[in-house]
């Protein structure tokens, strides 16, 4: 398996080759999909599905939840297989599912608590931070 807590010198055996002879089969979450480029990786399987961090500003909650991926989050992960040679990914959902999917993920952002990025722009002498220019604003409720 290959995920952001897992310890450095494990993350480093997805890069090991596979004995001559065998495959290697690595379970990815997200920090494979562009954090990295695994050598070796000719197939790539898709559930359609991915964690995802989202806030809810009138409960002041923050949650993770399973949900679809965008359209371009499937795109990416089809990307990884073959990046050295020819690969193929195999997606888990049919074409139909994969139209109704959003075309893109919306910002972080716009789907996060936005308490720290508020103390982090105060600490840099922002005062007015309801009117920063954001690249992608987040909600005004945030």
């Amino acid at each position: 398996p290959i995920y952001a807590a897992l310890p450095p010198e494990q993350q480093m055996k997805v890069f090991e080759p596979a004995p001559p002879g065998f495959r290697k089969a690595i379970l990815a979450t997200n920090i494979a999909k562009t954090s990295i480029t695994i050598p070796g990786v000719r197939f790539v399987i898709d559930t359609g599905h991915v964690k995802s961090r989202d806030y809810n500003a009138r409960l002041g909650l923050e949650s993770l939840a399973v949900v679809p991926v965008s359209q371009a989050q499937a795109r990416q992960r089809s990307g990884r297989a073959g990046r050295e040679g020819p690969g193929k990914a195999y997606r888990l959902y049919t074409e139909a599912d994969f139209g109704q999917l959003e075309a893109t993920t919306p910002p972080e952002i716009t789907r996060c608590n936005m308490s720290s990025v508020v103390l982090q722009l105060k600490a840099m002498g922002i005062d007015d931070v309801v009117n920063f220019d954001f690249m992608d604003p987040p909600p005004k409720t945030a």
